[in-house]
């Protein structure tokens, strides 16, 4: 495997769980529903963000009141877009970014970063999430790319790797109806 590869991996591996737990005990209380892993169209950044039902309603509720939500095309926006999640905002990989930055034509290996993230995600054990409250098979995870046409592209290619698919097929569902 190539020396990227390698290095991306070991600090993926090192960095994902505590800022994993971090994250879930944050949000212990309530009922996690997706975890997402954020870059950009360059794949230069890396981050992690994680939404709740509970956040998700009281985000809904908030853009109602400021006008900004006013359609079930909205709604679903707000679930899955995941500029929108409410915890993530200190779980950027900055030392995995580095590493992306410094790496030329890193895009090239967007599929071998996206099976090495679900490879952690699925080895990760259910024990980790109980602890917090959570249920590994309730939490859709996949990869976003924040600023691309190609996202729902990628978010739908990488669900299946590390998502139980009674979730996926809800997921990849997501936009019907908006069509």
């Amino acid at each position: 495997m190539d020396r990227f590869l390698n290095e991306f991996e070991e600090q993926f591996l090192a960095g994902f769980r505590p800022e994993l737990e971090q994250t879930l005990a944050k949000v212990e209380h309530e009922k996690a529903y997706a975890c997402v892993f954020g870059t950009d169209s360059d794949w230069v950044t890396l981050f992690m963000a994680v939404n709740t039902e509970e956040s998700l309603a009281r985000h809904i509720s908030s853009m109602k009141e400021q006008g900004l939500c006013d359609s079930e095309e909205d709604e679903i926006y707000y679930r899955w877009g995941c500029s929108e999640y409410q915890y993530g905002e200190d779980t950027h990989f900055n030392h995995i970014s580095r590493l992306l930055y410094a790496t030329e034509e890193v895009q090239k290996y967007k599929d071998e970063i996206i099976r090495i993230i679900a490879k952690v995600v699925n080895e990760t054990t259910d024990d980790v999430f109980t602890r917090y409250g959570q249920t590994k098979a309730d939490i859709t995870f996949f990869v976003s790319l924040t600023d691309d046409d190609l996202a729902e592209e990628i978010e739908n290619q990488s669900v299946h790797q590390m998502t139980v698919p009674g979730l996926v097929s809800t997921f990849l569902k997501r936009y019907d109806d908006m069509n």
